[in-house]
């Protein structure tokens, strides 16, 4: 080796020695990564940094979901390596995901240095600025060296990706690493590291300007009739003032899963009503957070004219409706600051027995309705699943059945799902990712055409610590096309339900994952019940998507 790649060898060592003490300076204990020459040395640098956990999977575009879960559990950042070329483009669908959900996330990806750029070198990209604005920020960190100013640069680079990452707007950061080769020194190398000062987990300080929110909720008309729309990431503890106002629950809101005494899960059925809309005339919302995706919600908060107040502690714009509307940046801690007045004597009363009214009803239904609907799935799962435990809920119908059919609880389960973008992207990855490491046990309701999208997550089963129990709807195809106006074309099977032929049993068998093809109500509440210490656990159920969207009709119709 010559003097010249015996240097480039020691700063690649030493840099990948650096990264990796820096990322478990900064917090970071778990490391995703894909296999790669040109990543070596961060492959290598985080596998021998004792206070980092590595986990090898094999495609990129798992490994970013799986990192995403793990994230949205621990609101951590978690790292992903990945070596250069078409390899860190895998990632953009978890990057869009983590993005709009505010989930951290440190993209280190392995690149060609300067001179083999755009001429034509093997596995070569322009990585630089690849993620555009679905990252908190690139960082280009110079082509290793031992020299000191270098190694500050990279201290800082990570310093800062650390504040991007954490800040309010929550999100993925992209640092792009250049690598010469040689990329690792020969068998013998012992390189003396010296010792640098750790680096300081500082998130960006920027805390909401308290006075500047508060002018904007005083310029609004002081409500008597007011309605709260809690957000999916409204935690389960309010102010008490909140105990007066009826508050309409996301799908995966806390409260869901807490005893709050003006919680209202079935709005949906509420709101299809028009006696039930006629008695009630709101004068302003109250939005914590993202709206639910609820369309009959969406129209008939626009129809109704009311202000609307949005708390949105990432400052990001969160509100796509027509209207008046004034927005703030307060965090969810300081609601107690919103100085509201007690709303009209009945208020909360008229939403509540209607609420009361149409869950006795949707209970009487359930108990006519045969287990093998969809609709029946979702309300067994929120009766069965145990305290504390968490359900990962996929896009599409799953969602949406949660969301009508949930049984309120008060056991703190954790719902999760993906409503950034709201895609099926990753649903089984992500899933694995909320799983791996979790000392409570996890599920996932999720569609066969979702857990096929993603089916390649599967090749983690072997490294995962933890347990995933799968719900796994077959209903031979998209079921929720059948809600729109192609459902009666004759090319809607072919190009909208598009049924698969797969053999789930087949599929888990290569994987060496538990395989159960459930027959019955008893059985199915039994592995609820009981899941698996470890691994992952498949259970299907075949359904009839033409029958469901009857079922769901139906329920949806009952009125007060």
């Amino acid at each position: 080796m010559t003097s010249s790649s015996k240097q480039t060898a020691e700063a690649n060592y030493l840099w990948g020695h650096l990264i990796a003490q820096g990322l478990a300076d900064l917090g970071i204990t778990t490391v995703f990564f894909s296999p790669g020459s040109r990543s070596t040395p961060l492959i290598i640098g985080c596998e021998k940094e004792q206070k980092l956990s590595c986990f090898p999977v094999l495609d990129e575009r798992s490994a970013a979901f799986l990192a995403l879960g793990h994230a949205k559990r621990t609101r951590l950042p978690v790292a992903l390596i990945c070596t250069s070329g078409s390899a860190l483009t895998h990632w953009f669908p978890a990057v869009t995901e983590a993005s709009y959900s505010g989930i951290p996330l440190f993209l280190l990806s392995a690149d060609r240095p300067p001179e083999l750029q755009e001429c034509g070198a093997g596995q070569t990209i322009n990585q630089s600025e690849l993620f555009g604005s679905f990252v908190r920020g690139f960082h280009q960190a110079p082509v290793p060296s031992l020299e000191k100013e270098a190694i500050s640069e990279l201290q800082g680079i990570l310093q800062t990706a650390y504040s991007q990452s954490t800040g309010r707007a929550a999100g993925p950061v992209h640092l792009n690493f250049s690598f010469r080769e040689p990329l690792w020194p020969t068998d013998g190398f012992a390189l003396n590291l010296p010792d640098f000062p750790p680096l300081s987990p500082s998130p960006l300080s920027e805390k909401p300007k308290l006075r500047e929110c508060l002018d904007a909720v005083k310029s609004m008309k002081p409500p008597s009739r007011p309605v709260v729309i809690a957000g999916l990431n409204t935690p389960s503890s309010l102010p008490q003032v909140f105990n007066e106002i009826p508050i309409l629950c996301d799908s995966l809101c806390a409260l869901r899963e807490a005893d709050h005494p003006a919680r209202i899960l079935r709005f949906e059925n509420l709101l299809r009503c028009p006696e039930f809309c006629k008695s009630v005339s709101p004068d302003q919302f109250i939005l914590l957070g993202s709206l639910p995706t609820s369309k009959t919600l969406r129209t008939w908060i626009e129809e109704s004219g009311a202000p609307r107040l949005v708390v949105e502690p990432s400052g990001r714009k969160v509100d796509p409706l027509c209207g008046t509307s004034q927005s703030t940046t307060l965090n969810f801690d300081q609601l107690d600051n919103i100085p509201l007045a007690s709303p009209e004597q009945g208020w909360l009363e008229t939403w509540i027995h209607a609420e009361q009214s149409v869950e006795k009803k949707l209970s009487q239904a359930f108990l006519e309705i045969p287990w093998i609907h969809e609709p029946k799935i979702a309300r067994i799962l929120s009766e069965y699943l145990p305290a504390g435990s968490q359900l990962y809920c996929a896009n599409s119908m799953p969602i949406r059945d949660l969301q009508w059919f949930w049984q309120p609880g008060k056991q703190m389960r954790k719902l999760w799902g993906a409503r950034g973008v709201n895609g099926i992207d990753g649903t089984l990855g992500t899933a694995l990712g909320l799983a791996h490491q979790s000392d409570q046990p996890t599920y996932l309701l999720t569609g066969e055409l979702a857990f096929l999208h993603d089916s390649n997550a599967l090749l983690f089963a072997s490294e995962l610590i933890g347990s995933l129990t799968i719900i796994l709807i077959n209903n031979q195809g998209g079921g929720i096309f059948e809600n729109l106006p192609v459902a009666n074309l004759p090319e809607f099977e072919k190009c909208f339900a598009t049924p698969q032929s797969c053999d789930f049993a087949k599929l888990c068998s290569a994987h060496a994952v538990e395989y159960l093809h459930n027959e019955g109500e008893k059985e199915l509440i039994a592995h609820i019940i009981n899941p698996p210490r470890q691994g992952i656990r498949v259970i299907e159920i075949r359904t009839d998507r033409k029958a469901d969207r009857e079922v769901r009709q139906r329920l949806l119709s009952l009125t007060p």
